[in-house]
């Protein structure tokens, strides 16, 4: 067996200061008194007496000598009315984190706030920190959740009892801000008590078994214990005399940490005793050790199931009568009775609710532990940003139920279902959900849940992915997603690249629209990758056959063909040939007379008959005539006048006679 010592553990540095000084005022020969338990551990209490330092309930028990103000403080009343006795040496071992968190309650106090306390009422750390707070001053005690009287004020502080939870103390504080936006909010949880807290967390997840040791008074000793058990089997201990070595039957490894006022001495008889070995579970009379072993409510045992009725499971836990597992205890769905659920024999971890001493058994239940162990998975997850199941269970106007299991609920808001809208949650009815937890707020049983959120990160990571695989030149189907006026978008992977309206199709396009649909898959060429940018330019023409691949076999210089005109220029027009191959008839192989421009001869959309003047494969050109491919057009520019006169039955004699005849009269006047 393996037993392993949290990184985190035994007295922290307020104890073993608060204990150096009693030690060196005894060692100097004074009388010492301390006011109350120096630390709250019977152990070290004992070691005290018994070197002659004496304890006082109260103040006015005190008589002479030197007074030792123990870790968890004093209020300045009792300060005021130590200092004056002038028969007492007072010396202060207030742990200086305690000291820090009392002159911030008095700073907000001079400054008239509210000061709100998370914390014990009865701890003396918290009613010495009451003297400190003010007159305005509300406990709010862990277990009895937030009071009804707190109201909203721009001048309220909240303030933590040192040895709290620190995942309790903000719950605590989201739900005060709710009430009080404003809020200023101060965390004042020891670090040492945090770091010893999250220490004994993590070795309680990777052992069978935890043992807490501590006295049952320490309030960090406590919270300790309620972290461990919500984990793995706990049991807390004050010493290394109430181990029992039922415990560890089966047992391969063992966590051990410890209060912050346990003595090192009491940790290493533990260690020692269990490290030596000799703890297996004798067999000779185990039955009297199983009916003396005590239990407490809160404690998380494992018994095995012996009998299934209908309305309850009896279980053997090691105790002369049965522990008892009432129905009401237990998570049964839809018409599921207790024998669908459990078997006999079958081993369950239970915890222990109350302790029947009228009819000598233990009430257990599973519900409840297993809804602790469901809201520190779905912290955990919050914290981690892990990805969590559940079923849809309902679907309301403002988004989904999803069942979490154990009792607990959570809400998806309609905006965080999907990235894309949907119109109807009903479809999602019954269906298992993956989604992250985005919100919590166990005292109101408050989820949120987010799979829109989850679908983001798996699209981002899909997109990586898609990315880090694409080579320049690859080709890959892909799915048209977008058309635009440049050209089109098509996703190959969780990611979209563009096809510019250029690289759409080997024949001219206006629009993408003409050839492509919206969820159309195309195979596209890879021409482009920029990582950084998550841009990614493609073709889909490319990936296509060249139709100039065609030319050479199809046609030949000298031919005749004939083509639609798809654009006029200046210089020309184009005419198309064959999908994706155009010709250029230049101006001048237009007609066999001028022409000034060539909208004169053709239009656009036409077709006509043209000659192949040459072919040139490697820069993609093809030069053709229509004047070569059909018969000269008549210049009727110059029979305009001829033609007129015919249909007038009008000669050019009779439009132009009367001009040469003048002419022809001068002459013979000059002669």
């Amino acid at each position: 067996m393996e037993v392993i010592f949290a990184e985190h553990g035994g007295f922290c540095r307020g104890v073993k200061n608060a204990l150096d000084i009693t030690l060196r005022e005894v060692s100097a020969g004074k009388k010492v008194t301390t006011l109350g338990p120096l630390v709250h551990n019977d152990k070290v209490t004992d070691f005290l007496s018994s070197i002659g330092v004496t304890f006082a309930a109260k103040p006015d028990e005190l008589g002479g000598g030197t007074v030792v103000i123990r870790t968890h403080g004093a209020s300045p009343d009792l300060l005021e009315f130590l200092q004056g006795n002038k028969d007492l040496e007072i010396i202060d071992a207030t742990c200086p984190f305690v000291s820090r968190v009392q002159l911030l309650a008095n700073s907000y106090a001079q400054k008239e706030y509210h000061v709100l306390i998370y914390g014990d009422i009865h701890h003396p750390e918290v009613q010495a920190l009451i003297g400190w707070a003010g007159k305005m001053v509300t406990i709010i005690d862990p277990e009895s959740g937030i009071p009804n009287n707190i109201t909203s004020s721009s001048k309220t502080v909240f303030i933590s009892q040192t040895t709290q939870r620190e995942e309790k103390f903000s719950e605590a504080a989201e739900a005060l801000k709710k009430i009080c936006p404003e809020l200023e909010i101060h965390n004042t949880i020891c670090k040492a008590t945090m770091l010893r807290q999250e220490a004994a967390a993590n070795l309680a997840s990777r052992v069978d078994l935890m043992l807490v040791v501590g006295d049952a008074q320490s309030s960090n000793t406590r919270k300790l214990t309620q972290v461990c058990r919500e984990i793995a089997k706990t049991y807390q201990i004050t010493g290394a005399g109430d181990i029992s070595g039922d415990w560890l039957v089966g047992i391969k490894k063992v966590g051990v940490t410890a209060g912050a006022s346990t003595p090192p001495w009491t940790i290493k008889e533990v260690m020692v005793k269990m490290e030596n070995g000799n703890l297996e579970a004798r067999t000779d009379d185990v039955s009297t050790e199983k009916e003396g072993k005590e239990y407490q409510p809160g404690d998380v045992i494992t018994g095995k199931v012996v009998s299934i009725q209908d309305d309850q499971v009896l279980l053997d836990i090691g105790q002369k009568s049965e522990a008892v597992l009432p129905k009401g205890e237990v998570f049964l769905e839809g018409e599921a009775v207790l024998k669908d659920k459990f078997s006999e024999g079958e081993d369950l971890d239970l915890l222990v609710l109350k302790i029947d001493q009228e009819d000598d058994n233990i009430i257990v239940s599973i519900k409840r532990l297993e809804r602790e162990r469901r809201w520190k998975e779905l912290e955990e997850a919050v914290e981690s940003g892990l990805t969590m199941q559940g079923k849809v269970k309902e679907v309301v106007p403002a988004g989904i139920i999803i069942d979490l299991s154990s009792g607990i609920e959570g809400f998806m808001p309609g905006s965080l279902v999907d990235v894309r809208y949907i119109p109807d949650f009903q479809t999602f009815l019954n269906q298992d959900f993956s989604f992250k937890v985005i919100e919590l707020n166990r005292e109101r049983d408050k989820v949120i849940l987010s799979r829109k959120q989850m679908l983001k990160e798996d699209m981002e990571q899909q997109k990586k992915e898609t990315i880090e695989g694409l080579n320049v030149g690859q080709i890959m189907t892909g799915t048209v997603k977008r058309l635009t006026d440049f050209g089109a978008f098509v996703d190959v992977g969780g990611i979209d690249g563009l096809v510019h309206i250029s690289e759409v199709s080997w024949q001219r396009v206006e629009h993408p629209q003409d050839v492509l649909k919206v969820g159309e898959q195309v195979d596209v060429k890879v021409l482009e990758v920029i990582p950084e940018r998550e841009r990614i330019s493609l073709s889909i023409r490319q990936a296509l056959p060249d139709p100039w691949s065609k030319m050479s076999n199809e046609f030949q210089v000298g031919e005749n063909i004939k083509g639609k005109v798809t654009r006029i220029v200046n210089f020309g027009a184009f005419v198309e040939i064959m999908p994706g191959v155009e010709g250029l008839v230049h101006i001048s192989q237009m007609a066999d007379f001028h022409v000034k421009h060539p909208s004169e001869i053709i239009k656009e959309g036409e077709e006509v008959e043209a000659k192949i003047l040459d072919i040139n494969i490697d820069n993609k050109r093809i030069s053709l005539s229509i004047k070569k491919a059909r018969p000269a057009p008549k210049d009727y520019s110059a029979h305009n006048v001829q033609a007129e006169a015919e249909n007038q039955n009008v000669t050019l004699g009779d439009i132009f006679g009367g001009l040469f005849k003048d002419k022809n009269n001068s002459t013979e006047d000059e002669e």
